[in-house]
């Protein structure tokens, strides 16, 4: 399998420090449950790690699981292992465990649960120390869990969200301008298309890294950034539709000059916080032009007319994205 360097250097700091978090979380809990005297405590550290896996906000909503769920199935547990043959009590307690996991969905929980089982099981004596025992141990390494996921780079995450914002909008303001040369010329330009995947390509980062943000950040634009690259993602769709019908065009009608001098127009007003009631405007107008142009002569004229048409209607979409995605914000925009 061939290593993307590209991608190793890129990601490379960001990878050593969750590691090095990782590491020393789950170090710090066993160690915490060796010096509390806990059996099993190697068992603290693989929590933490599974715990720290997830996002701050899923963390905090995994560990009331966990709790709960360990509280429900030690008591079942309790009497099982009690009164029944322990290999038949070990297969029940795993039956209970997973049924009441699914029914629940905390099915992230599921794994502290089956281990203390098997740990149940391997007892010489099955009593109310026992189960403590395994409480804390799941206590332990939720603890560290929780506090080494406060150490997040969020900052870092917001910068690299930020500059995607503006070079996006410039990419976007570029591919644009490359469609209106495109109608204008006739000439096809496979760059506009490869550009225009590449930003595809850009946007899917950025939604993984806004949903990321958004897991580990408690303030007013926690949302923000996943709504806006969401919003992007659907022009960028609305925009790579237009090539399929550009290249049914065989000739250049003369209602393009219009066409392409409003696209360009357009491209000036795609940036973040630009609502284009203007812009609506502006294709409204020219809707009215092209319906007031004399009829087609041909058959080949009324088809490229139609196509251009239709260009406008995805235009009007593009803009109707943006439009509906600023009312839906509102008063909830951030103040940047």
């Amino acid at each position: 399998m061939k290593i993307n360097m590209e991608h190793v250097k890129k990601n490379s700091r960001r990878w050593a420090l969750y590691g090095a978090r990782l590491g020393l979380a789950s170090a710090l809990a066993i160690f915490a449950a060796h010096h509390l005297g806990l059996q099993f405590e190697t068992q603290a550290g693989v929590i933490c790690i599974f715990s720290m896996l997830t996002t701050s906000k899923d963390t905090l909503k995994l560990s009331l699981s966990r709790l709960i769920s360990f509280v429900i199935t030690a008591v079942a547990a309790y009497f099982l292992f009690q009164y029944v043959n322990e290999f038949v009590a070990y297969g029940i307690f795993i039956f209970i465990t997973i049924y009441f996991s699914e029914m629940m969905g905390w099915g992230a929980a599921l794994s502290a649960n089956v281990v203390a089982g098997t740990h149940f099981l391997s007892v010489a004596e099955f009593t109310p120390h026992v189960i403590l025992n395994e409480f804390f141990i799941v206590l332990t390494g939720m603890f560290f869990a929780l506090i080494f996921n406060l150490f997040r780079d969020t900052n870092t995450q917001k910068d690299f969200l930020r500059e995607e914002i503006l070079a996006i909008q410039s990419k976007m303001q570029l591919i644009l301008t490359g469609i209106a040369d495109y109608i204008e010329s006739g000439t096809e330009s496979q760059k506009i298309w490869e550009d225009l995947e590449q930003v595809h390509k850009r946007l899917d980062s950025c939604i993984h890294t806004a949903l990321e943000y958004q897991g580990n950040q408690f303030g007013e634009d926690a949302e923000y950034y996943y709504r806006y690259f969401e919003m992007r993602e659907h022009q960028c769709q609305i925009l790579t539709n237009l090539q399929s019908e550009l290249e049914k065009i065989r000739t250049t009608p003369a209602q393009a000059k219009i066409i392409v001098d409003y696209i360009r127009y357009m491209s000036r007003y795609v940036t973040e916080m630009n609502m284009p009631g203007q812009q609506l405007t502006q294709l409204n107008v020219l809707f009215s032009h092209m319906e007031e142009e004399p009829l087609p002569k041909s058959r080949e004229e009324f088809e490229n007319r139609a196509i251009l048409y239709h260009v406008l209607m995805d235009l009007e979409d593009f803009l109707m994205v943006k439009y509906k995605y600023l009312e839906e914000e509102g008063d909830e925009l951030p103040d940047f």
